[in-house]
């Protein structure tokens, strides 16, 4: 064995010549098998154009003499040694390419999809009319199927391919096993049968799939779509430069580098990543598995459901196309990234989709990754898979915490242009627990804004503004948004509430560092929740207080709407509650439960079932409120309705008093814009005095008074403060006396 046969070919060109010489030659073995039945010697005259003497010879037919046959039977055995010395030498040139790392398209092909040496043959048969179009001429006049006439569709005689691959009855049965559509070559639509074509009698013909043939000669690449083209997931960043925590990185690397160097041949690995940022996942699994030399495609649940749709529910349809898909995949080297797994997993079992869109993924890819999916079902798939072991790995990521939200926003405001001051960074930091692609359109959002109107704010109030707009992109199904412009300053409450109140934002704006710079995390289990109880009068504040605290952190405040989460039915209360909180976390919101008795009532007897599933109602909310990382405030008339074990666990517990006649002095004073037009003689201390309202009532009278006033043209009196007022004591159900708002001798 000379140094030749094992070199390594120089390119695909070097590749295709030996192919075509291999061509040659089993055309030559086919015109000596039919020269053994009918047909005269070789051709010997000397010629510069060996494929015009093979048709030459082809299209001859004559009976040979006994001697000749003898000649023939010796040439056609030395023909044969011959021909499996070439493959042989393909098979160990081959090898030695992979060792070299020449990419060459046939190899690949027939590693990927184990092809045989007798597929081999198949493909190359139908493979030589694409290397020179003349071969498509000569395989026609090989072939002793009287129907073979060529009728331009460049099928290849299935007689032709027969009488290449040996012609003897084993030989034939081989060729037929290969080509039943359960074969590598059918079942990856590497070929293709005519229409009509019947294996057993040799009749028809088959032909290379264009896409297959293209790649071949390394013209182009398959194209990836189902009926869209799939999109490459971009992946610029290297492992180590992504702004997640240190542990998911080491679990990548120890995935990546077990799947790489597996070395049973026949496990597939499936990654699956969870996490609140889906452009970070995707990012996070280009980079490790471009770590092997793999690029990673996005493959939509959401498109996978669209062409089930689209063709009529055929389930056998979509798992062909997954096939297509699967095939292309491993031929341009792409893993492929299931997104959106919720599509496939529907709730009617006749439609969901996800079991045999893994497995059909499992049949033929080594490695695949999911992104968000269902974790335990997902393992379990891959662990029942039975045609070879595929093992799953399944990594999670969390929400950027302080420092690594820092990062995150050093990294990239320079390229914004924002450049805030060290103040205004820990209040983005701090009151947006944002993920990465979130600060990214927030910024995107804050330099459009400023493009639009550059003198219109400063840097401060676009990135805030910007920020609070991002935190909105979600709509709460259950939950509706609450919004004014009160800030601390506008709240009138005795002195000791105020403080409570001041604290309860002192904590929200520096929980961050004490919680996780200080380490008060590791020993106060949910200690990142801030869940806050105000009590007191209906009327005295408490929703105002709720919509400063959103204001001054600039969040926003959603007001639940207990009607549409409680549900008489077994199970639908949790799940409203559970979607509730998932999109609540992940748009950072301030979350508002009004007439909280109503949820965390005395717990009853358990008397029955009911009764139990109240409890555990109670029990999942409960639970949900101390996990969510952000401020649940919950607001109540009737505290002492309320079971003490609940009210233990909340952070605050602040009273809104009855407001007392200073206080209401105030509220009245208040209740006026400033361009509102005011009688010199009204009695604003009377009112205090007199009247024992809250401030909701107080607002109430002074809207009144002012449309009754504006209706008179006339400036805001006395009395239509009086009349409004009595009109609200009869709302009350007090009783409203006019001799009871006048200033007696003891006053």
């Amino acid at each position: 064995m000379n140094q030749a046969d094992t070199a390594a070919y120089a390119d695909n060109q070097e590749l295709l010549q030996e192919l075509r010489q291999i061509g040659d030659g089993m055309i030559e073995r086919a015109l000596l098998l039919r020269q053994l039945a009918e047909g005269p010697s070789f051709d010997q005259t000397e010629t510069d154009d060996r494929l015009a003497a093979l048709y030459r010879q082809a299209s001859r037919r004559q009976t040979p003499s006994g001697q000749l046959q003898q000649q023939l039977t010796q040439q056609l055995a030395q023909l044969g040694s011959a021909l499996q010395r070439r493959w042989d030498r393909l098979v160990r040139r081959s090898a030695a390419s992979i060792r070299s790392q020449v990419f060459l398209p046939w190899v690949h092909l027939a590693l990927l999809f184990q092809l045989s040496q007798r597929d081999q043959e198949l493909l190359l048969c139908a493979f030589l009319a694409e290397l020179d179009q003349r071969y498509h001429a000569i395989l026609q006049a090989v072939s002793s199927d009287p129907d073979a006439a060529d009728d331009g569709q460049g099928f290849t005689p299935l007689a032709s391919a027969a009488v290449m691959l040996g012609g003897a009855l084993a030989d034939r049965i081989d060729m037929q096993q290969s080509l039943m559509s359960n074969a590598a070559l059918r079942q990856w639509d590497l070929v293709e049968l005519a229409g009509g074509s019947r294996l057993g009698a040799l009749s028809g013909g088959y032909r290379l799939n264009a896409a297959i043939a293209s790649y071949l000669l390394a013209r182009a690449a398959p194209q990836l779509r189902l009926e869209q083209p799939l999109h490459d997931i971009d992946g610029r960043l290297e492992l180590d430069q992504h702004l997640v925590e240190e542990v998911v990185k080491q679990q990548l690397s120890s995935f990546i580098a077990r799947a790489a160097t597996a070395d049973d041949g026949h496990s597939s690995f499936m990654l699956h990543l969870q996490g609140p940022d889906l452009s970070l996942q995707e990012s996070l699994c280009a980079a490790s598995f471009r770590q092997i030399g793999m690029r990673c495609v996005r493959l939509d649940g959401k498109a996978v459901w669209q062409a089930y749709l689209n063709g009529q529910k055929n389930r056998a349809a979509l798992a062909t196309r997954l096939r297509l898909l699967c095939r292309d995949a491993l031929l341009c080297n792409r893993v492929l990234v299931l997104v959106h797994c919720q599509w496939l997993s529907a709730q009617d079992s006749a439609d969901d989709l996800l079991d045999e869109v893994c497995s059909t993924l499992f049949d033929s890819q080594r490695y695949l990754a999911a992104l968000n999916g269902p974790a335990r079902r997902l393992s379990d798939l891959a662990h029942q898979y039975g045609n070879h072991p595929v093992i799953p790995a399944l990594i999670k990521s969390k929400t950027p915490d302080t420092q690594l939200r820092r990062r995150i926003w050093q990294r990239h405001l320079p390229a914004s242009g924002f450049h805030p001051a060290e103040p205004e960074l820990a209040q983005l930091v701090n009151s947006y627990l944002f993920t990465e692609q979130q600060i990214l359109m927030a910024l995107k959002e804050a330099a459009s804004r400023r493009l639009l109107n550059p003198d219109a704010e400063s840097d401060r109030e676009l990135l805030l503004d910007a920020c609070r707009e991002q935190s909105h992109r979600e709509q709460l199904s259950v939950a509706q948004e609450v919004k004014s412009a009160y800030r601390f300053d506008d709240i009138i409450l005795p002195a000791k509430t105020k403080g409570w109140l001041q604290e309860v934002l002192q904590y929200a704006q520096n929980r961050h560092q004490v919680i996780e710079n200080w380490g008060f995390d590791e020993k106060n289990q949910n200690s990142k929740n801030l869940c806050v109880l105000f009590y007191g009068p209906s009327g005295t504040g408490k929703t105002m207080a709720a919509s400063i605290i959103a204001n001054e952190l600039n969040l926003g405040l959603y007001k639940i709407d207990l009607a549409n989460i409680v549900s008489k039915y077994i199970g639908e209360t949790e799940k409203h509650l559970a979607q509730l909180f998932d999109q609540a976390e992940a748009m950072n919101i301030v979350l508002f439960f009004d007439e909280a008795e109503s949820l965390f009532s005395k717990r009853t007897e358990t008397k029955d079932a009911h009764d139990r599933y109240a409890n555990l109602q109670t029990g999942y909310l409960l639970q949900r409120i101390e996990t969510y990382p952000g401020i649940v405030i919950l607001s109540t008339n009737l505290l002492k309705n309320m079971d003490k074990a609940f009210t233990r666990r909340f952070k605050f517990m602040i009273e809104y008093p009855f407001p007392g006649a200073e206080q209401r002095l105030q509220l009245w004073r208040n209740a006026f814009p400033a361009a509102t037009p005011l009688d010199a003689g009204l009695d604003l201390p009377l009112l205090a005095e007199k009247a024992a309202l809250s401030g909701g009532n107080i607002n109430n009278i002074a809207v009144s008074a002012a449309f009754l006033a504006a209706a008179q043209q006339q400036a805001v009196t006395q009395a239509h403060l009086l009349q409004a007022t009595e009109r609200e004591y009869h709302k009350l159900g007090k009783v409203f006396s006019l001799n009871d708002f006048s200033w007696g001798d003891d006053d």
